[in-house]
């Protein structure tokens, strides 16, 4: 059947080619159709197909054909002609311009080869789907292939290494913390002897203006310069605490074994400061 003989080609070839004998057989042809010559444009078109050289200028004859048979009003041979013609490309669009009739027979035909053609297109599609799947699955897998490459080049790259070298910070070669805390216990110890002295000089003209041994006419002073004495007294207190304070802080931290303890009060007369350390002579339980 003409028809099943030209399924392969609709799968494969997207339009028309064009044969210069064809064509000019076609073109007197539509002259003829176009002055309503219908049987001689049919002898054009008997004569082209004598020339025609495969698959491709059977159906553009075929297509002319339908259009013409169609107007004669043979609807049936129209039918069969337009049906060769679109078993080779589905989509072709008529030659010439015709009438609704004409139109409505062809698109009839057009119908019924998509409908008879519909499990091959689908056949090719899906074989199309599959060969795409399987393209995507090859270079999916060669990517894979080649990150795992990679990562193994990085692996022996990082194997082949030399070992990160290690820097170690040099010992400091100062003064240690125990030394050092000479300074503020100075600092702490000189602190608590001065507000020793100013607080029994203000605690002694406290007295003085208490029991009235102070000389009338120096009250006034006496009273100003112990208020004064005194608070520099506690100032130079907190001072020497301070010192002493972080002193032994800085000792113990220096790695002595044992830890000292301290203590400083001041007292309205004057006041004190202790230093005292727990230490193991080897043997005393």
């Amino acid at each position: 059947m003409r028809v099943a003989g030209l399924l392969v080609i609709l799968l494969t070839t997207p339009a028309f080619a064009q044969n210069a004998e064809v064509k000019k057989y076609m073109n007197t042809a539509i002259t003829l159709y176009e002055n309503l010559e219908y049987e001689k444009a049919l002898k054009q078109l008997k004569a082209a197909s004598l020339k025609a050289k495969g698959p491709d200028d059977e159906a553009r004859i075929a297509l002319l054909e339908g259009v013409v048979l169609a107007d004669m009003g043979r609807e049936e041979k129209a039918l069969t002609a337009f049906k060769t013609a679109f078993s080779v490309d589905l989509e072709a669009k008529l030659p010439v311009e015709v009438s609704p009739k004409v139109q409505a027979v062809a698109e009839k035909a057009r119908a019924n080869v998509r409908k008879m053609l519909a499990p091959q297109i689908e056949a090719a599609k899906a074989e199309e789907e599959k060969r795409l799947a399987e393209e995507k699955k090859r270079a999916d897998e060669e990517a894979a292939r080649v990150a795992e490459q990679k990562r193994v080049e990085a692996e022996e790259r990082a194997r082949n290494q030399p070992p990160p070298a290690v820097v170690t910070a040099p010992k400091s070669t100062g003064p240690s913390l125990r030394v050092l805390s000479i300074i503020p216990g100075v600092v702490g110890l000189a602190s608590a002897g001065v507000a020793t002295g100013l607080l029994v000089s203000a605690s002694g003209k406290h007295a003085a203006l208490l029991n009235g041994t102070a000389p009338v006419e120096q009250a006034a002073a006496y009273r100003d310069s112990g208020k004064t004495e005194a608070a520099l007294g506690y100032v130079f207190t907190g001072v020497g605490v301070a010192g002493i304070g972080a002193a032994v802080i800085m000792f113990a931290a220096g790695g002595g074994e044992s830890t000292p303890t301290v203590s400083a009060v001041p007292l309205q007369g004057g006041g004190y400061v202790s230093i005292g350390w727990n230490l193991d002579l080897g043997g005393a339980r």
